[in-house]
């Protein structure tokens, strides 16, 4: 890609790729100058709007309630130096910046990562050792990118502008790739952007948005439901009929009146059920949006038809879908570009907590199974709980025997602590 490439030179401009990127958006740039994203610039907006912002914050604050930790990959051991890089690095992420807890800057990346395809965080290295990582919140929207970035160390890579408008390409404040950590949903090979879950649902919004207004206005009796037609009335008739209708009867809203015709009619302009409301044409809108959203329609709402069972099964499918993949980009992005890249802990990952969520009782039903064909004990699967091990002998016998030790007992003669000899 020719974005991301780090020793390759930029190809001619007669190269199919660099040239569909030079033309993103309707747009023809020079190597010097960064790509716009042809990104609506409403989408705030839209953001604010009911459903999206439940959409929104399903996700977003799923991940931001999650633990977190920053420890040894895998393989590593843990020493006296791997312990201080822990805690410098956890002392930076607890707190990035003087206005931000992790939490709050974790959620601003998330609902632009959302809502344009990408989450921004910019980092500089202070002088403080046991606090030398800085991060800020960025808008994502207001980066702009270098296309034909070389890989060079001192080259820009991205343009923060002043706004959404092409006056990026004009003025702005260059930033290096070590300095922004930009985090891109569904990345793909024809542009340096991603693809934002609001993105994908904005027309479906738009729509929605256009039929709830209709709706409202029917609903209110802001629209007329009839038009009344007069024999042989003039327009100056009809404009005295049409003032007396006003003045004496007229409620909210304003029944129209037409002239002409051989008889009295009146005509129907729209119907007077619910199905006028286009409740069934919205209802589908709304299951287009939570689908842009990776989530099931239940999320927003719409719980036609949903039952404990299918509602479990759809909560889990969401974190699947939806949560997950998400909160393990970021951990990747975290990763890379700020322990190891600007910190330069190779040894470290990020990590959230709590993300593989277990079914207790199929678990269960699964030990049970393994356990009775002698394929685990009770303190392996205490330990894969995080419980400490059983105190007994027992809990590391495997199923058969802890049988054979119990038909013994069974078969064996007691003994009376007050007697000398056996019964």
């Amino acid at each position: 890609m020719i974005w991301a490439g780090r020793t390759r030179k930029v190809p001619s401009r007669e190269t199919t790729a660099y040239a569909r990127l030079m033309n993103l958006g309707s747009n023809r740039y020079q190597k010097d100058r960064p790509l716009i994203k042809p990104t609506p610039s409403n989408l705030r907006m839209f953001s604010r709007t009911p459903y999206a912002r439940r959409a929104i914050n399903r996700i977003k604050s799923s991940i931001a309630k999650l633990d977190w930790e920053i420890g040894p990959k895998a393989n590593v051991e843990m020493s006296s130096e791997i312990e201080r890089q822990i805690a410098v690095a956890t002392a930076c992420f607890q707190r990035p910046n003087n206005d931000d807890s992790f939490r709050t800057l974790i959620e601003q990346a998330v609902e632009d990562y959302l809502i344009g395809g990408a989450g921004a965080i910019e980092q500089e290295i202070g002088a403080s050792e046991m606090r030398p990582l800085w991060m800020w919140p960025v808008d994502a929207l207001s980066i702009q990118v270098y296309a034909a970035w070389s890989g060079e160390k001192n080259e820009a890579r991205y343009l923060q502008t002043l706004g959404y408008g092409n006056v990026g390409g004009i003025s702005g404040i260059p930033l290096r790739n070590d300095q922004l950590i930009y985090i891109r949903k569904d990345p793909n090979t024809e542009n340096p952007f991603g693809y934002g879950c609001l993105e994908i649902a904005f027309n479906s919004i738009n729509r929605q948005l256009g039929a709830a207004d209709y709706a409202g206005n029917v609903a209110s009796n802001g629209q007329p439901e009839n038009l009344l037609q007069f024999l042989g009335a003039d327009q100056n008739t009809l404009d005295r009929m049409r003032g007396w209708w006003r003045n004496e009867i007229e409620g909210q809203g304003e029944t129209p009146l037409l002239g002409g015709g051989e008889e009295v009619k009146v005509h129907k302009l729209r119907g007077a059920t619910d199905d006028a409301l286009y409740l069934k044409y919205q209802e589908f809108l709304l299951r287009e949006i939570a689908t842009a959203f990776e989530l099931s329609p239940q999320n927003l709402a719409l719980e036609a038809d949903v039952n404990r069972s299918t509602a479990e099964v759809a909560d889990d499918r969401d974190w699947d879908s939806a949560i997950i993949p998400a909160a393990t980009n970021f951990e990747s992005y975290l990763t890379r570009e700020a322990i190891e890249g600007r910190l330069g802990f190779s040894q470290l990952e990020f990590r959230f907590l709590g993300l593989d969520r277990e079914d207790e009782l199929n678990l269960a039903k699964v030990f049970e199974t393994e356990y009775k064909n002698n394929c685990t004990t009770p303190n392996e699967y205490r330990a894969r709980k995080g419980w400490s091990p059983m105190e007994s002998d027992w809990g590391d016998l495997p199923f058969a025997d802890a049988q054979i030790a119990i038909e013994a007992a069974r078969g064996a003669k007691q003994v009376n602590p007050d007697m000398p000899t056996k019964e």
